[in-house]
C-alpha cells in the first residue's frame, strides 16, 4: 500500500482567548492517500480554516502528529515549514490573489522565481501550465483584462507550476458565479483524474459534492462523510 500523503493523528489546536484557551480542533484524525480528491465541509466557525492552515503548513498543531508526504511537520521551524510549503503544496484561494502589475505568465512564474529556477525554464513551465488550464491565448494579459474564472485558472496554474504533491483549495469558487464556478470545479476534476491530489475546504455542500470523498467538520470535530464514486459528480445537473 502506498504511503499516505496526509496523515493526522489526534490533532488538537488551542488558541489563547484572554485568560481562556479556545479548543478549536479536537482529536482530529485524517488520512489522505496520493491521488485522492477530498472535500472538507463545514460551516463558518467549525474549525475548517484552522485545519486548512495546519494541512498547508501555515500553522502547527498544539498536540498530535501530522505527516505530509512522510515528513513530520509539528517540530519544524518556520523556515523549514516554508520549504515544505514551497515544495509540496500548491495553494488556491477564494480570491485569485494575482499581482495586478504582472501578466498571467509572470504571475505563474512567481513561485519558480522564489525557488531559484532559471528564467528560460520558468518561462517554459509557466507557459505549459497556462496551456494546461486553457489560457494559451491569455498569457500576456494582465489580471484586469481577465474574467473572474480566467483569473482563478491562472491561480490554479500558479499553484501547479512547482509540481506539488498536494493541491490545497480554500473556497475556490466563492467569488465566482455558478456557471464559472462549475467550469473551475470541472478543471479540478480533470486534474484529479490525471493523478493530482486535491483537498478542498468549503462551506458549500454543492461544491463539496464534486469531490470523490467528503469529510465533515463541526465544532472542531472531524467525521467521515460520503464517498462520491470514482467519476465524481456534478450536483448542478
Amino acid at each position: 500500500m502506498a504511503e499516505a500523503l496526509i496523515s493526522m493523528r489526534d490533532i488538537n489546536k488551542y488558541y489563547a482567548m484572554g485568560e481562556e484557551q479556545a479548543h478549536i480542533l479536537k482529536d482530529v484524525n485524517l488520512t489522505v492517500a496520493p491521488g485522492e480528491y477530498l472535500s472538507i465541509l463545514g460551516p463558518s466557525g467549525s474549525g475548517k480554516s484552522t485545519l486548512m492552515n495546519i494541512i498547508g503548513c501555515l500553522d502547527i498543531p498544539t498536540s498530535g502528529a501530522y505527516s505530509l508526504h512522510g515528513q513530520a511537520i509539528e517540530d519544524l521551524t518556520d523556515v523549514e515549514l516554508a520549504g515544505i510549503r514551497s515544495r509540496e503544496i500548491g495553494f488556491v484561494f477564494q480570491n485569485s490573489q494575482l499581482l495586478p502589475r504582472l501578466t498571467a505568465q509572470k504571475n505563474v512564474e512567481l513561485p519558480l522565481i522564489y525557488a531559484g529556477v532559471p528564467p528560460k525554464e520558468r518561462r517554459g513551465r509557466a507557459r505549459e501550465m497556462l496551456e494546461r488550464v486553457g489560457l494559451a491565448d491569455r498569457m500576456g494579459h494582465f489580471p484586469n483584462q481577465l474574467s473572474g474564472g480566467q483569473q482563478q485558472r491562472v491561480a490554479i496554474a500558479r499553484a501547479l507550476v512547482g509540481n506539488p504533491s498536494l493541491l490545497l483549495a480554500d473556497e475556490p469558487t466563492g467569488a465566482l458565479d455558478q456557471k464559472t464556478g462549475r467550469q473551475v470545479m470541472a478543471l479540478f476534476q480533470e486534474l484529479n483524474a490525471e493523478g493530482r491530489t486535491v483537498v478542498m475546504i468549503t462551506h458549500d455542500i454543492h461544491i463539496a459534492s464534486y469531490a470523490r470523498r467528503v469529510v465533515h467538520i463541526i465544532g472542531g470535530v472531524l467525521t467521515e462523510g460520503q464517498a462520491i464514486g470514482e467519476e465524481g459528480s456534478d450536483p448542478y445537473v
